[in-house]
């Protein structure tokens, strides 16, 4: 029976099968197909001589797709492995044939001379091609000849003179260089072939991609479009991130898309301002497309929301959408985005160096107030206590341990002094929380890491100039996943076990263990054939392997743990560095007003009491008018009551009318409580 199930096994391993057409020509899709495979993830490996490329793919109902173009002639090999068995096809790719000439083409030369850039355009005997700007080049590879301007690359073919392909590498270009074949240098130092620009994100300057548009408005302009016959399938997303919104078509969009995902980008990651010079139109695009009806504005809102939600101002012009969807009469379609947007929502930090700023004013003035209410209940007391040291204020030069025997908190009780510390030491740790917010926000500020991805050769290298801390190796690993397995694998190993690290680890037992932490997690589920979310189909649409991403509030945590840990190990120049100090002088003098205060805090707890310290009733029920809460301050609850005046205030304020509702709320309360107190106090008087 076992010989048996191995023919079977044998069978049905032998029955899938790997397909490619034997010819394909440079510059046009390649269909390559598979079949009967398991269902599961597979790299299809694409090499020749010169180049070689891997493509992610799923299998989910045991079929593959994928379409390539091939980049230059030559015999390519194209091989999946599938357990310890690999298959394998191959093609031969030949050069694009010469189309015949037509009218905005002019007849080929026989002899037509070496290409020169000329300051309006390229010369190539008597054919022109317009250019503006200045131009790289041209370097002659063969019969090919190639110029280059920031991140667009143009391929001439020499014997019919014509753009034959338009070149996107992933930044500037500083120089060409040929040897068998072209090598592109760009100005961040990287050297690509023209085939290694596939599956990598941009990392040039956004305003850039101006040479594209322009490029194209030229030959537009002098009427010669017809000069450029170059293939318009399978351009980066950056190329039409500079074309006009409204020159785009759905397939467009798909197309940028897939290929977003397939480059690295993510939607769980965020995106900077840089961008929105070309993105901010396709955004407001929400809302033109209404007038045009239900089918084009959610054309472009499920764009973003599939792809882009984490664009600046995308979740706020996605909720308008949701609003409008339901006075469209489509509540089905407001609740599917609302569960997605909820979704982001989880992704964000919920601390800013903003809200900790906020927190750590309102703590300080709360600890103000409080202190000088407990200043003004006790000081008749304490006068007539330091009148034999000297009074209120020379006693400090005459008798300065008798005045300090005589200090304010001296005369408080002790669930007073124990508020009043609590509040000191919420202000103090409030500041330091904001200082290494701000300090975190700072460095992932950078423009490599805004760029929704982590997976690009300058988030990689702003990643090892952190500090090298366990949280952020975990960081490191998943950016260098595709590009060193090997290396991604050892450092996920030394990090933390979070979530995506312990996907990211891939064993049954860590995936076990991300579920058991994170049983919601759409991407730990995926992992697991439990199901998914919103983004699953997205992912699966694209050919793309879903993955655990570190979010927003993953890497704010990562980078603000490792914050911690060099305050630890290096607390003084970690404090004078704190972005929130305008100069080291401010970092020193806050350091010694919180040691000083929190050593005066700690030393009245043992100072004792003097006698007749109790403030006339009288006198407290004045004070006590004036601060609302007052009267249950020693309880702490009463700071809630002052907490919630203050904040309506505040709204007031802003402009917003619930202030005035809160604030007096927090009054009346406030008052019903002083006169609780008048009354039992007059009651016992009685």
């Amino acid at each position: 029976m076992r010989w048996i199930a191995g023919v079977l096994l044998l069978g049905m391993a032998l029955a899938q099968s790997l397909t490619v057409p034997p010819e394909a020509q440079v510059g046009q899709p390649l269909e390559i197909r598979g079949a009967d495979f398991p269902p599961g993830r597979y790299v299809l490996k694409i090499a020749s001589e010169n180049t070689s490329t891997e493509l992610d793919l799923e299998a989910p109902e045991g079929s593959l797709a994928a379409t390539w173009t091939p980049p230059a002639a030559g015999e390519y090999r194209i091989s999946i492995q599938i357990g310890e068995r690999t298959l394998e096809a191959r093609t031969t790719v030949r050069a694009a044939p010469s189309p015949p000439a037509t009218q905005s083409t002019p007849p080929a030369q026989t002899e037509p001379g070496p290409p020169t850039l000329a300051p309006d355009g390229l010369v190539v005997g008597s054919w022109k091609l317009p250019l503006k700007g200045s131009w790289i080049g041209p370097k002659v590879v063969g019969q090919r000849a190639f110029i280059a301007r920031g991140p667009l690359v143009l391929e001439i073919d020499l014997q019919t003179p014509r753009v034959v392909a338009q070149h996107y590498p992933p930044g500037e270009v500083r120089a060409l260089e040929a040897d068998s074949e072209l090598t592109v240098l760009l100005e961040d130092g990287r050297r690509l072939g023209l085939g290694a620009f596939a599956g990598r994100p941009y990392e040039g300057r956004w305003e850039s991609l101006a040479v594209i548009r322009e490029y194209r408005d030229t030959l537009a302009a002098a009427n010669a479009s017809g000069l450029d016959q170059s293939p318009e399938s399978n351009r980066p997303y950056w190329y039409y991130f500079s074309l006009d919104a409204n020159s785009l078509h759905p397939a467009d969009l798909e197309a940028v898309g897939r290929d977003l995902l397939q480059r690295g980008h993510r939607p769980e990651l965020a995106w900077g301002e840089g961008v929105m010079r070309w993105l901010e139109p396709w955004l407001l695009q929400i809302r033109v497309a209404r007038r045009q009806g239900l089918e084009q504005s959610l054309l472009w809102s499920d764009f973003f929301l599939k792809y882009l939600p984490q664009l600046p101002g995308a979740k706020a012009m996605l909720w308008e959408q949701v609003g409008w969807l339901e006075a469209q009469g489509r509540p089905d379609l407001g609740q599917r985005y609302r569960a997605a947007l909820r979704q982001v929502a989880g992704w964000q930090t919920p601390l800013t160096s903003a809200n900790l700023s906020l927190a750590t004013w309102v703590l300080l003035g709360l600890y103000g107030l409080v202190l000088l209410y407990l200043t003004l209940i006790y000081l008749p007391a304490q006068l007539r206590g330091v009148r034999p040291s000297g009074g209120w204020l020379l006693g400090w030069l005459r008798h300065p341990l008798l005045r300090l025997r005589h200090s304010v908190l001296a005369y408080t009780t002790l669930g007073e002094r124990a508020v009043l510390l609590l509040l000191f030491l919420l202000a103090a740790s409030a500041l330091l929380a904001w200082g290494v917010m701000a300090r975190s926000e700072a460095l992932l500020a950078q423009d490599s890491l805004m760029r929704g991805t982590l997976r690009s050769s300058a988030a990689a290298e702003a990643l090892r100039s952190f500090a090298n801390t366990a949280p952020l190796r975990g960081l490191l690993a998943y950016a260098l996943a595709k590009e060193n397995p090997s290396e991604s694998q050892r450092l996920y190993q030394e990090a933390p076990p979070w979530t995506y690290v312990l996907v990211g680890r891939g064993t049954p037992e860590a995936l076990a263990q991300a579920y058991q932490r994170a049983p919601t997690s759409a991407a730990v589920r995926e992992a697991l054939g439990l199901g998914g979310d919103f983004w699953t189909a997205v992912y699966h649409q694209a050919g793309v392997a879903r993955e655990a991403v570190p979010t927003p509030r993953i890497i704010a945590a990562a980078v603000g743990l490792s914050n911690l840990q060099a305050l630890a190990s290096d607390f003084p120049a970690t404090w004078r560095n704190l972005p929130i100090w305008p100069s080291p002088l401010w970092a020193w003098t806050a350091a010694a007003l919180i040691l000083l205060f929190a050593a005066y805090h700690l030393l009245c707890f043992f100072l004792p009491k003097p006698q007749s310290a109790a403030p006339s009733p009288a006198w407290r029920r004045a004070v006590q008018f004036f601060f609302p809460g007052s009267p249950t301050y020693s309880q702490g609850w009463g700071l809630l009551v002052l907490l919630a005046f203050g904040g309506g205030l505040w709204l007031w304020r802003l402009g917003n009318d619930w202030g005035v509702v809160l604030a007096g709320v927090a009054l009346g309360l406030h008052l019903l409580l002083w006169a609780l107190l008048v009354f039992r106090g007059n009651t016992r008087a009685a």
